[in-house]
Parts: C-alpha cells; sequence; structure tokens
C-alpha cells in the first residue's frame, strides 16, 4: 500500500517502516483505511470513541462515527530519511 503518509517528525520523502504484527493501542501512530481512504494519523481510544490525529495541522482530526469503515492496517514503528532530504 503506498499512501502519503506523515508521523511526528517526518518529512516528505520519508519512508515509513509499518509492523502489521502489533496489536495497535492509544498514541500509536497508524496506517489505517477509514471508508477505503488510506490515511496515517495518531490513534486516539477516549473512553467508547476512536479518534484518529493529525500530526499535520493542515488535516483535521477524524472522529470515527457509526457506520465508518475502519481498518487499521499497521503500527509505523520507524521513519527511515532518504539522503536527498
Amino acid at each position: 500500500m503506498a499512501t502519503a503518509c506523515r508521523e511526528p517528525g517526518s518529512i516528505p520523502g520519508d519512508v515509513a517502516v509499518v509492523d502489521r504484527s502489533l496489536e495497535p493501542v492509544h498514541g500509536d501512530a497508524v496506517v489505517a483505511l477509514l471508508n477505503n481512504d488510506p490515511i496515517c494519523k495518531r490513534l486516539c481510544l477516549r473512553e467508547k470513541n476512536v479518534i484518529l490525529q493529525s500530526e499535520n495541522s493542515k488535516y483535521p482530526d477524524r472522529h470515527v462515527l457509526e457506520g465508518d469503515d475502519l481498518s487499521i492496517w499497521g503500527v509505523i514503528t520507524y521513519t527511515v530519511r532518504s539522503h536527498g532530504n
């Protein structure tokens, strides 16, 4: 899966390393499919609410609503900076 993805501290051109074997928990940066759209956000679990928080102020947080189709694809464990950045 290729998607524009920004983890905290990453810049365009960085490569995200995603571990699909980890169970995502509150605070993890994740790659997810929300209503078939790939996104990278910070997973925030508050009581029964699921919020996908943006690290980029240009994009809003996304509250997962009843009827939304959410699938967490994996947890971002590292980012790798390319030499060109």
